[in-house]
């Protein structure tokens, strides 16, 4: 399901002005001309059989209209070589391309042996967050996650392995320059792969939510960045992937507020599935099991750490630990402190 976006909505540009057909934007990945090649095949198919059909029921209706003195014709009401032709002519088309489209299932779902690099990617309501783990260009232990921005060097093999929290619903990863969809099942992981072939341009490639998910479904939206080095993919990785670089903590705290916690925590005062941050502060809470905690920091980084261990009275267990900051944990929390206690008021 595409929802309510275009593939050329974002860019700014119609798809034939950027390069790419009147359908689709340009090829850039190694899967994209097996894609299109069987599209064409199909839409062609439809086109000539359209005009073919529309055609013959045009000609009958003038050449067999009903006009006064006019005796009507005998015709025969079984042709065997007629009915064999119309049944055995679309069987060999469909085999055709049932065949060609196998062929292209085929490369489309088996990856290469070899130098195949992995990107870990977590759909959950609304964002895209991607982990990058290489120990030759980032170093060894290391780890970065970038959010709603999918960072690629050029003709390298890349395996996406995507999944979504227990607790979300249905993503669908989609990069229509590559043509490149697979949905992210909340609590399995499927895979895809793909060669990028081009370099992205400055604003790089749109990538969609093609699975209705919620209110905010056409706002989950991410960029594709394709680089020509690995030595700019690296840069751009450290420098994406380093929540630091937001000195003001206040504006860290709402950047990671929107990343990863607005789908289930309001500012405003509504209830969401989670207590809602405005006001939250220094309050006073109750817990399910009788006991209260004031919201500090103590209480907050445990809250985030072991969400199940203290379940707020009257809302769900429904919150996944995020255990992915790796050696910026720090840097996230002070900037979560700093936002909730600017809601205080």
């Amino acid at each position: 399901m595409m929802s309510d976006l275009s593939l050329g909505s974002l860019s700014g540009l119609p798809l034939a002005e950027a390069g790419g057909s009147f359908w689709f934007p340009p090829e850039s990945s190694s899967i994209a001309a097996g894609s299109d090649f069987v599209y064409d095949l199909i839409l062609w198919l439809c086109i000539i059989f359209f005009v073919l059909i529309c055609g013959a029921t045009l000609y009958f209706m003038v050449k067999y209209r009903k006009r006064p003195g006019h005796k009507e014709e005998v015709t025969s009401t079984h042709n065997t070589r007629l009915e064999l032709a119309w049944s055995v002519i679309p069987l060999l088309l469909l085999m055709v391309v049932f065949g060609v489209s196998t062929y292209w299932y085929v490369q489309f779902i088996t990856p290469p042996n070899e130098d195949v690099h992995q990107v870990d990617v977590e759909a959950k309501r609304w964002n895209w967050t991607f982990k990058y783990r290489d120990k030759e260009l980032l170093g060894p232990d290391k780890q970065y996650t970038v959010v709603g921005e999918l960072l690629l060097i050029k003709d390298r093999n890349y395996q996406i392995v995507m999944t979504a929290p227990d607790n979300d619903v249905i993503h669908s990863f989609f990069v229509p320059a590559f043509r490149v969809k697979q949905d992210c099942v909340p609590g399995r992981y499927n895979k895809l792969w793909f060669r990028p072939t081009e370099a992205s341009p400055p604003e790089g490639f749109n990538m969609f939510c093609t699975e209705y998910c919620g209110d905010d479904h056409s706002k989950m939206l991410a960029r594709v960045h394709v680089y020509e080095t690995e030595a700019e993919w690296a840069a751009a990785v450290q420098e994406k992937g380093n929540i630091g670089r937001i000195t003001d903590l206040v504006e860290r705290g709402k950047v990671i507020y929107d990343q990863n916690c607005k789908s289930c925590h309001s500012v405003d005062g509504s209830r969401l599935i989670g207590p809602s941050w405005k006001g939250l502060w220094g309050k006073k809470e109750e817990m399910e099991d009788g006991s209260t905690f004031t919201v500090d920091k103590d209480y907050v980084r445990e809250s985030v750490l072991v969400p199940n261990k203290h379940i707020v009275k009257g809302y769900p267990d429904q919150m996944t630990a995020f255990v992915s900051w790796g050696d910026q944990e720090d840097a996230y929390f002070e900037g979560i402190y700093a936002y909730m206690e600017s809601l205080k008021d």
